[in-house]
């Protein structure tokens, strides 16, 4: 019984806290004065990434607290886990409230994962595009070399997709991706399923990803080989249980950290195989025999 409790407590709690936090971004958004850009588009990251992250949160923690209180000597590896996990929940919370784009007459700005923000007026776009692979942006380039990046699942889309065709000169649109940004203005929802219409899908990107994982996930394990071959030395600085708890955690991250660059490498190699049949496909059926190449 209170295991279930736990459970709709998990479930009620943040979505109660997801609806009364759209509530009050709802008031501020109608009580906003005018600005001199004029009306202002405010695109944020969907409800469903708070609610999802309150949730994980609020279970993988739950269960952190419960083995820490039958077992309060030491870190276990069950801990280090869930404690792994509340904290990519607790970035995935993050995620929802501090992502942020916002449009007017005068240009448009986006906030990043790390608050920094980034603006440009619609005067100094010269290029927009969108990225295929791992995951799809909408790319707004500068002529200073500047990136605006665009998710295409925030809230406010279509407003957004219309302020840009309406501010930006067409030629500077690339085709596809143009077709895109129209269909978005006319309320499309946009996913990477439409993002990945090209007709070749390179697997490049997804390979930097893996190796960027993989790198991370050795250094958590080096990390924790390190403090299993200098214990000595390292309990002149901690205790024999905050060292075990730290090392193992160092093990349990970098395992899920190769884990993942596995997942997003094996991804890679189904998108190179499936692009050269695509390019088969193409030459077969081209009449010179040979494919274009997008």
């Amino acid at each position: 019984m209170k295991f279930l409790l736990f459970l709709i407590a998990c479930l009620l709690v943040p979505a109660v806290l997801t609806i009364a936090h759209q509530a009050w971004l709802l008031r501020q958004e109608l009580r906003a004065p005018v600005q001199a850009g004029g009306t202002t588009v405010e695109c944020r990251a969907s409800p469903l990434y708070g609610f999802l992250g309150g949730a994980w949160t609020m279970f993988f923690g739950g269960i952190l607290w419960s083995l820490h209180r039958s077992s309060p000597t030491g870190l276990g590896e069950g801990e280090a886990l869930f404690g792994a996990l509340a904290a990519l929940a607790v970035l995935l919370i993050w995620l929802y409230l501090i992502t942020k784009v916002t449009a007017n007459e005068l240009g448009v700005r986006q906030r990043g994962i790390l608050g920094w923000w980034r603006s440009a007026a619609w005067t100094q776009i010269v290029k927009v595009d969108h990225t295929s692979q791992p995951r799809g942006w909408f790319r707004l380039h500068t002529a200073s070399g500047r990136v605006i990046r665009v998710d295409p699942g925030l809230t406010n889309m279509p407003q957004l997709s219309t302020m840009i065709l309406t501010h930006t000169l067409v030629h500077i649109i690339e085709p596809d991706t143009l077709e895109i940004l129209r269909r978005s203005a006319l309320g499309e929802k946009i996913g990477n399923e439409q993002l990945n219409q090209r007709l070749y899908v390179r697997s490049a990107p997804m390979l930097r990803l893996a190796g960027g994982l993989a790198f991370v996930g050795l250094v958590c394990g080096v990390a924790g080989w390190y403090g299993f071959a200098h214990e000595d030395q390292a309990l002149r600085w901690a205790s024999l249980s905050v060292i075990q708890g730290v090392r193992q955690a160092a093990m349990s991250l970098g395992l899920t950290f190769i884990l993942w660059s596995l997942c997003f490498a094996a991804g890679a190699a189904v998108m190179a195989i499936k692009r050269a049949r695509q390019r088969r496909r193409d030459a077969a059926a081209s009449p010179g025999g040979t494919a274009q190449i997008q």
